[in-house]
């Protein structure tokens, strides 16, 4: 079977189009080792690349119509399962970029010939993490060209779909374990309690390289735009806390001074305050309450300087936990 428009479209589309040869280090290459290199032109050819090769557009599809045809012979030498031609398409566009010898151990082609076309499916998105700076990390780019390679190899060539019926739900056990809504909603946004349970547990290989690439996300995001800022619910908490307590400590403060202004406007400008209706009545009034107007302003005053002081403590602890959790995650890799 040849390889569709579809297919080769496909490969094309996550390749890109190098018109000039590019050049990038080997896996495990020293750095500065001008040698061990490995050149691409086109849509991914690396065969004949070299330095300074170029193409034409035209030249990069004959290229990868080379490239693809001992692919299409792998897979009829190595699938037994009948393939449609979205299949056929798919696995190439799988291939291309795995290389030969990755998918005859694969779990995919496993699969295909044992007759399970959907755990091949599955098994696609094996295939996406890659070495980057000597640790396995799942990258962008191979996530989203094994989802379009594994919906092109679930897609029938049919004109007519056949689906489920409307009575037919997915059972809730299928995400796993099911939460309450009370449980989401009040769920932080980073849960480290698994962990601080036992902080001497050694965290496995995968458990590292999750944390470490979220860790990694996180910073980007951090030091980026302030918008994309990420702080867990607990802190968000604390920062309200910080921001009401030091508006109602500021509209104490306001409450005092219109009361001091009042009281100089009485002693040096009394008719200023008779044509904005204030009489000498409510100014004795507030002169005999003032003392007790005072205390009780000030005690309130204080009251949330020190709630804001004890909400930036808390926020600080949360800063420095997370910090301690930052260390021991990178002491553990």
């Amino acid at each position: 079977m040849k390889t569709g428009d579809t297919g080769l479209n496909l490969i094309k589309a996550y390749e890109g189009l190098r018109l000039s040869a590019q050049s990038e280090p080997l896996p495990g290459a020293q750095a500065g080792d001008r040698d061990a290199v490995s050149w691409s032109v086109g849509y991914g050819h690396k065969a004949t690349a070299g330095a300074g090769m170029t193409v034409t557009e035209r030249e990069a599809s004959r290229l990868l119509q080379e490239d693809i045809s001992p692919i299409e012979n792998l897979i009829r030498t190595t699938v037994r399962a009948p393939l449609n031609q979205n299949e056929h398409d798919a696995l190439v566009s799988l291939i291309f970029n795995i290389g030969e010898e990755n998918f005859r151990r694969s779990t995919v082609l496993q699969k295909l010939n044992d007759g399970d076309k959907l755990g091949a499916a599955e098994a696609f998105e094996r295939w996406s993490r890659a070495r980057v700076d000597g640790k396995l990390v799942k990258l962008d780019g191979l996530v989203r060209r094994r989802a379009a390679e594994k919906s092109l190899f679930l897609m029938p060539t049919d004109a007519e779909l056949v689906v489920p019926t409307s009575e037919v739900m997915p059972a809730d056990e299928c995400d796993g374990a099911i939460r309450s809504e009370a449980a989401i909603n009040n769920a932080p946004l980073f849960d480290l309690k698994e962990f601080r349970r036992d902080r001497n547990r050694q965290l496995t290989p995968e458990e590292t390289e999750q944390r470490l690439t979220a860790l990694y996300h996180a910073q980007q995001a951090l030091t980026g735009d302030p918008a994309k800022m990420i702080i867990s619910k607990a802190e968000e908490r604390e920062d309200i806390g910080v921001t009401v307590g030091a508006a109602m400590a500021g509209l104490m403060a306001l409450a005092t001074t219109l009361l001091g202004g009042l009281l100089v406007l009485s002693e040096y400008l009394p008719g200023t305050l008779a044509t904005v209706g204030i009489g000498g009545d409510i100014i004795a009034l507030i002169e005999a309450n003032l003392p007790r107007w005072l205390l009780v302003g000030g005690g309130v005053a204080l009251y949330f300087i020190a709630y804001v002081l004890v909400k930036r403590a808390n926020r600080h602890g949360i800063k420095r936990r997370r910090a301690m959790e930052v260390a021991r995650v990178q002491h553990a890799d």
